[in-house]
Order: C-alpha cells, then structure tokens, then sequence
C-alpha cells in the first residue's frame, strides 16, 4: 500500500479536510471534492453553507465494498455511504461547523481518505503592551483557532515577524510578543498587528493597534483630613501605554506599606492610606510618581489635619435648629388651639 496524493479541505467556519489516498499494487483510488477554490500547496477551501460533493473512485473496473465513515465531535461512527461498486459518491449541504469531523473512504484492501477541521479565530486579534525596567512588551493574540495563526508587527518605519510561512502549517502559538527597548520608542507612536490564518477569507484585515503613551499622573492638590483618623490620598492616570507604575514618595523617599502606611495599586488607580493621622508627623506634601519607559510623571498633593471633630459640632448645631423649630411650633398652636382644635377638626 502507498499514498498516492493528500489534499486540504476548509470551510471559513469550518472545514480542513486533509485527505490521504491510499492503494494497494493491484488497485488505485482517487478523491475528488468540489466545489473549492486549490492553491498552489494543494489546498481547498470551501466556504460555509455551500453543498460539498465527495467521491471516491477506483481507477481500475475492479468491483469492491466502498464505505464512507463519519466520525463527528461526539467520536461516535457513523456510515453516510456504502456501496459495492467502483465509486462511491455523497454530497454533504449547507456545511455547517455541526459537519466537521474525521470521514474515511475504506474498501475492503486499504483506507483511501481522512478528514480533518481548521477553523480561523473568532474576532479580531488583540493587543496589550506590558514593560518590565527599560523593556517594552507588545503582545498580539488570536486564539480559539486551529492551526495557530502567524502575526506580523509592523511601525511607520519597519515589519517585525514573518506571514510567509506555508498554508495549513501551525505557528509556535496564537500569540506573537515582540520587545522593544524603550530607548528605541517615542511618545505617540503607533504599532500595528496583522492576523494570517489559512482558513480566514474575509475582506476586512484581522488586526490591532497600539499607541505608545507617556504616563500623565492627576490627584486632588489639597486634601483634608481627621487628626488621629484614617485619610486616604488617591492617584490614577488616564493615560500611558505601556500602563505606568505608580509610587508614592514623601520627603523623597519612597513608601511601602507598613505599621503607618497602606499602599495599594488598583489598575491604573493607586491608593495611599495614612493610618491614624498626626498633625504634627503626616501634615505638608505628597507625591505621586507615574512611569513607564516613554517618561515619569510627578503629581503632588498637600495634606493638612483638623484637630476638632467638625462632624461633631454640625451634628450639634443641625439637632440645635430642629428643637428650636419644634419648639416655634409648639408655641404657635398652642396659641391658636381654638382654630385648630375644635370639634369638628377633632373629629
């Protein structure tokens, strides 16, 4: 027995069909699929919801049993043709992802045809950029795909990565990481990720950008808090691309969290909580440092402590007027009983 020929089959939803002939020396067989549109590699691409015909045929006026086997998803046989004859002919409609699956052609000497699926990413690729010391990272992923697709990065200025590589042949993975250093970068600049998958046909370019940003850190300037409370600085940034760390420095020096200090960083949106403030050690200025490889950024916010409890004195003064108020009304009706209490009011 020896293979005679293979053949690719999608569907853009759908179908990869790698067909593997086989023969014996007295016998050849052949497989014919149409419609489908062959490239140079051989392969056939079907586009979904089209009528697909499959047939196999033996070159010789030999009669022999000709069965084709579907083998779907669920892993379960399933015979969709069996004739004894010289060929054998079937026509799948409407191919749908529910007709992916392994289909042989089998005679009673050897095994003539193997299927088997590729189906493109859903959506567009997506893009992220992380940065680690003076490193930019640029990650480009497009998955949930089979085989895995190939990427290429490119700028105003050049192309990184490769789409040349053969149909149907699976790349190293779904996601393409490319590393800059952040010296070679500028503010503003723009990378574009393009998606190739074998069985994508749609017009639209499968792609992501991402936009290089310096960080641009804002915070209240003036914060007012409680002596012996806890007061909470807050600091985020709207922009910077890779996302920008953010830091907390007082008197130049960096803080951590520790016995006095809570510091948390929540995305791009860091918190510094100032546990059980003292007027005398916690008041005066604050920084908040935001940076990534494209630049650093400095906020600043001064801090300053009420010693009395003000919400105390308001509460004082709000229960203050109510009485007064209950007690004008009182007065009045009391005054004019006869009018407002009477029989017939009464009842």
């Amino acid at each position: 027995m020896g293979c005679v020929g293979c053949q690719v089959l999608a569907a853009v939803l759908g179908l990869m069909v790698c067909a593997v002939v086989g023969a014996d020396d007295a016998e050849e067989f052949t497989i014919t699929i149409t419609p489908g549109e062959k490239l140079p590699n051989g392969t056939i691409y079907i586009i979904k919801h089209t009528d697909v015909s499959f047939n196999c045929s033996s070159k010789s006026q030999r009669t022999s049993n000709i069965s084709w086997i579907f083998v779907g998803p669920d892993s379960t046989p399933k015979i969709v043709s069996n004739v004894e004859g010289t060929y054998s002919e079937f026509t799948t409609k409407n191919v749908g992802i529910d007709d992916q699956g392994n289909y042989t052609c089998s005679t009673s000497d050897s095994i003539a045809k193997e299927v088997l699926v590729y189906h493109p990413p859903e959506g567009p690729p997506l893009c992220h950029a992380e940065s680690s010391d003076d490193n930019v990272y640029l990650f480009c992923s497009w998955t949930e795909g089979y085989p895995h697709p190939t990427f290429v990065w490119s700028n105003e200025a050049e192309s990184y990565g490769s789409s040349e590589q053969p149909h149907g042949q699976p790349g190293i993975n779904d996601t393409m990481l490319l590393q800059i250093k952040g010296s070679e970068i500028q503010d503003g600049q723009i990378f574009k990720c393009v998606g190739y998958h074998i069985a994508y046909e749609q017009r639209m370019e499968p792609s992501c950008t991402l936009k290089l940003k310096g960080p641009f850190p804002e915070s209240e300037p003036l914060v007012t808090g409680f002596e012996g409370k806890n007061t909470t600085l807050t600091c985020h940034t709207n922009e910077g691309n890779p996302p920008p760390k953010l830091t907390w420095l007082r008197n130049e020096t960096e803080i951590f969290s520790n016995r006095k200090y809570v510091v948390l960083q929540e995305g791009v949106t860091s918190f510094l909580t100032i546990k059980r403030s003292s007027k005398a050690l916690d008041e005066g200025r604050y920084v908040c440092k935001s940076e990534n490889p494209l630049g650093i950024k400095e906020v600043e916010i001064w801090v300053s402590f009420n010693t009395k409890n003000i919400s105390g004195l308001v509460g004082a003064i709000v229960t203050l007027v109510l009485l007064s108020i209950a007690a004008v009304c009182g007065v009045l009706l009391y005054r004019n009983r006869n009018v407002f209490i009477t029989r017939k009011h009464f009842w």
